[in-house]
Parts: C-alpha cells; structure tokens; sequence
C-alpha cells in the first residue's frame, strides 16, 4: 500500500515544534521516527502543515505560558490544521491545555509515543477554520479533543521507541533515563515525568549502533537525572556505560547532559578520563542556589561546599573542560545576604557558563505554597547580576583559547553571511569558512577571534577523514 493510502495519513504534512528540554527533543524524534515509519512527511515549523503537534514543557509558569501561546499561534499560522499538544503541560494539567481553543488532541508522557494511533481516531473530514471555534473543541468537531494523559504507574517501563533519524539535527539525543524519585521543593518534574528508570544496557549499545550507522558522529546521552542510570536495573552504572560505549565503537564522540552534582564521583571522573576526547569535557551541574539555607528550603541534597569541591576536582582533572551550573534566583524567603552567598560561590568557582533562571510559582509544588515571596524587581535585579556574572565568565573561558586548536564538529548549519557553525568538545561554538562538505565532519579548527552572538571565528587546519 503506498504512503498516501495509509489509514490516517490524509493529512500527511506533520510540523513539531519542541518546547523544553534535551529530552523533549529526543522523544520528538521519536514520535518523528514513528511518524515517518507510518507514512506521514515531516515539514519545518514554518511549513504548511496538516498536522501541528507541539511537544510541551512545564518546568516553570513560565514554560507553561509560553505552550499556551505557541499552541495558539500553531492554529494562526495553519486555521485548518490538527493540533496535537503532548508532553508534559498536557501530562500535568490536560484540562488546561483541552480548553484552549483549536485544540484537537492532548496527549501525555507516556501516550504521546503513539502519536500515530490516536491521530487515526481524529475524524478526517469536515474541518473547518477555527477562528470562531469555542473554548475545548478543535476546528469543524463537535465535542472536546480526545485526550489521552493516563497516571504514571508504580513501576512503570521505560519506553523502547529506537530512533535512527534526527530531524534538523546533526547531533542525535538519545534518553537512556527518565523519571526522578527526588523531591526538590519548586519541581513539578517527578509528576511530569514518574519515577527513575533507566534503559537497558544492552539496548542503550544497540541504540548507539544504529545511529552510528545512520552517519552520527556525536551522541548526546540525556535523561531527567542521568547520573541515576542503572540504578533502577542494578546491571551497571554510568561509568562502565561510558566505558563499553566507547569499546564497543558506536559514534567519535559523547556528551553528557545535565547531571547532578553529587552523581559526579570519582568513577565518573575516570571513566571520562580513559575515553580521552570520545566523550566531551563538558559538565553541567545544577547547582540553583549558593546559599546553604536556601538550598535546605530547595530539599537538595548537598551543601555548597560539596558543589564547590566537586566543581574543582572537575578542573582540577580536566582544565580545559566547560562546567555550566542552572540557578533559580527570587527562590521564596531569599535575602540580598543569601543572594550574595550565591555570587560570591560562582564568582569564585571555575565555572563556564550559567543558566539563570527567575523563580516563579510553579502550582502543584511545595514552594509555591511558600511564605516571603521575592519582589518581581529584587528578582529581576538579580538575575541581571548573576547573567552579566556568567557572561563575563564565558567569555574568559573563551580568550584562554584564542590561538589555540580544538577538535570542532560541524553541524549541519550555515549562518546568513556564510560561515558554517562547529561545536568543540568543551562547547565553544566556533564559525568557519567553508562548503557543506565540511557538514558532519570533525575539523582541526583555530580559535582566531570573536563572533557574533558568543560564536568564535576559526580557521580549519586539518579535516578528519570520514
């Protein structure tokens, strides 16, 4: 039966949008890759498009806002089309996102893999532009969108949708954990996400090899907190994945997402230290808070003097790697003193770069019931701070490097004035001259001067033989 014949497929043009993490990215693909096999045909964003989905996150009010008005403008830039809201604002908070208007289809964490089989229960004729279409029905439908958010169970699997194609991406993510059994107090992500489990050893090498088949020559291990991996399946732990992946062959290089501090430990350090330059030296270790109170008000577990010991054993070990941290600035209760501990830890600790974030109330955590909120303009006055602190930080990380060589891989992106944008293993993005031969390629590159929007410029030196 050839694709326009499929069952569903009569309004093949799907568009994604991601919104949120790596591993929303990862599960994109993946409801991507299950797309494709079914006989739809992935488009750009700003594609015509018979089919919307947008795969939501709900870290913050703030992300939440920003999926509601996203979903909005999915049905302004297509009135006709199908919009299908995933992931987890619709696995939280499935009414909110049933009432927006020109919503079709809801679906959670653990439904939105079968995308495929709950766009075949949409009715496939009689649309309508949705311009006038009341609050909870999508364009040319009677009743509310199907939705599909079921509770995570006790001891839910981890899923095994394998991926083998990245849509827009030269870099392919791979989730080999999700789920998380801490409790920190502004996180919604345990009911987002369910417990911690991981995937199996063998798949993860089995994944591994397919994308290095399909021409990947980076992978980017994700995971809600991936130093938890094999906890869950007691076969092994991060550290000797790392060691029979880089063994077994699989893709030139790794990279580790976000893991948390005390995940990093001398296993860790070691096995990152045997793989040479097959996995990247670059960590990112949330810290959210250098003040010890308020990091007790976070339910975190470690105080700042063990972040600060394990971010310099980290230089220490590998001076040349990039080490980024996440902060939650206005957190409730925060004082000008509790706000100048954190400045003064980051100032002092070798890292690279920051993620700032304004703390908002998050509904549904135990923060958001908390007293002595922070003033929006205390918490924007910070947050400036510590951004300007991280930029001044970047960019003397970057100048170490000026003259220098650094192994780059190129992506698969040109910029409008003709470079061709690299990422080196400490995460410098670097702009270089050249063809779309150099595309998917690591490259010998010189740090020469600064770019624009913190890209440094670069010479090729040496192109490495596919």
């Amino acid at each position: 039966m050839p694709p326009s014949e499929l069952p569903g497929t009569t309004r093949k043009r799907v568009a994604f949008r991601t919104i949120g993490c790596k591993l929303n990215q990862c599960e994109t693909a993946q409801m991507q890759e299950a797309l494709r096999g079914a006989g739809y045909h992935l488009v750009d964003w700003d594609a015509a498009a018979d089919i919307r989905v947008l795969n939501t996150c709900t870290v913050t009010a703030k992300s939440d806002r920003t999926c509601r008005r996203e979903i909005r403008l999915a049905r302004r830039l297509d009135p006709d089309c199908v919009v299908a809201v995933t992931g987890c604002y619709a696995q939280v908070d499935a009414d909110a996102v049933a009432a927006i208007p020109g919503v079709d289809l809801v679906l959670g964490n653990m439904e939105k893999l079968h995308l495929a089989d709950y766009l075949d229960k949409l009715p496939g004729e009689g649309r309508s532009p949705s311009a006038t279409a009341p609050a909870g029905t999508g364009p040319g439908r009677a009743g509310p969108p199907i939705t599909a958010v079921g509770p995570y169970p006790s001891h839910p699997d981890f899923d095994r949708e394998f991926i083998t194609h990245f849509y827009g991406y030269t870099r392919a993510f791979l989730k080999i954990q999700t789920g998380c059994d801490s409790h920190c107090s502004y996180c919604i992500i345990p009911a987002a996400r369910g417990p911690a489990r991981s995937m199996e050893r063998a798949e993860v090498l089995e994944q591994v090899g397919m994308l290095a088949n399909q021409g990947f020559q980076e992978v980017v291990l994700t995971g809600i907190n991936l130093g938890s991996w094999g906890r869950d399946t007691g076969s092994a732990r991060l550290p000797d994945l790392l060691d029979d992946l880089v063994s077994d062959g699989g893709v030139p290089r790794y990279r580790l997402s976000s893991i948390e501090p005390l995940e990093v430990d001398r296993a860790l350090l070691d096995a990152i230290a045997r793989a040479g330059d097959r996995v990247a030296h670059h960590l990112h270790l949330p810290l959210q808070s250098g003040a010890d109170t308020v990091l007790a008000r976070m339910n975190r577990p470690y105080v700042s003097l063990e972040y600060g010991l394990i971010v310099n054993e980290l230089h220490r070990r590998f001076p040349d790697a990039a080490i980024g941290a996440d902060m939650i600035v206005g957190f409730p209760g925060e004082t000008e003193d509790e706000f100048d501990e954190t400045y003064e830890l980051v100032e002092r600790l070798p890292l690279t770069y920051l993620h700032v974030f304004s703390y908002s109330d998050r509904p549904g955590t135990v923060a958001s019931a908390m007293r002595d909120k922070v003033h929006p303009e205390a918490i924007q006055s910070r947050s400036a701070r510590l951004r300007d602190l991280g930029a001044c930080k970047t960019e003397v990380f970057h100048e170490r490097f000026l003259g220098q060589e650094l192994r780059a891989l190129i992506l698969r992106e040109r910029t409008e004035d003709g470079y061709v944008v690299g990422l080196t293993g400490n995460y410098i993005e670097v702009l270089v001259r050249g063809d779309d031969s150099l595309m998917n390629r690591f490259a010998h590159v010189q740090i020469e001067s600064p770019g624009e929007a913190g890209r440094w410029k670069a010479t090729v030196r040496l192109v490495e033989p596919t």
